[in-house]
């Protein structure tokens, strides 16, 4: 029976070292004979506005196409996928400019049961003091940054508190990303974290 594939979600505020631990990850499964994919991030390839500019035809396009290439990842075979954000993330953008409409919410509240399938979420914040490098997608602005950072903060409170901690969430800086000891501990745990797990993963 072939075994059902492993969902690993990375997920933050701009500037937390999230694709990067990305691809740490991807070597690390790659060096250890597994079979793993990675889902970049959606946003990137978005035909529509983001960030300050974000409308709810972005809002739709990225999750579906994230889930989209998840799915086919999962059907492929693959034993794991490495998310670069989680299905929900793009929620943080368009309720934070309160341009979401019903159609959004019908799917915001789908793609927090979807959190169930991630068998470990990696929250990432940046280390105080750590300067966002622009990229000419990335919004830059620190006050922005700091508000979606609150946002997240809420969300993972929201998370934790619906599914009364059942969730498995691990929390690091991006500072334990680019100190290569603290790296390697992070990993092991993420390993460790989903190994050992009792917990099963359902479809919605």
């Amino acid at each position: 029976m072939k075994k059902s594939m492993k969902r690993i979600a990375i997920f933050g505020t701009h500037g937390a070292a999230k694709t990067t631990l990305v691809y740490k990850l991807a070597t690390y499964y790659k060096m250890n004979d597994k079979n793993v994919t990675v889902i970049h991030e959606t946003a990137r390839q978005s035909p529509f506005p983001i960030n300050m500019d974000t409308v709810y035809q972005t809002t739709l396009f990225v999750v579906a196409s994230q889930l989209q290439k998840e799915l086919q990842a999962e059907a492929q075979g693959f034993e794991i996928s490495i998310s670069d954000r989680a299905l929900s993330d793009a929620f943080i953008y368009i309720n934070h400019l309160k341009r979401g409409n019903t159609l959004t919410k019908s799917l915001e509240d789908f793609c927090f049961e979807w959190l169930c399938q991630y068998h470990v979420l990696i929250y990432l914040e940046p280390t105080k003091g750590y300067t966002i490098t622009q990229d000419g997608i990335r919004a830059s602005g620190e006050e922005y940054q700091l508000a979606i950072r609150e946002d997240f903060r809420s969300q993972v409170d929201k998370m934790e508190k619906k599914f009364d901690n059942k969730l498995n969430i691990i929390k690091a800086e991006s500072n334990q990303i680019f100190d290569e000891n603290q790296c390697v501990n992070l990993i092991e745990k993420i390993n460790r974290s989903i190994n050992e797990q009792a917990r099963h993963v359902h479809m919605v």
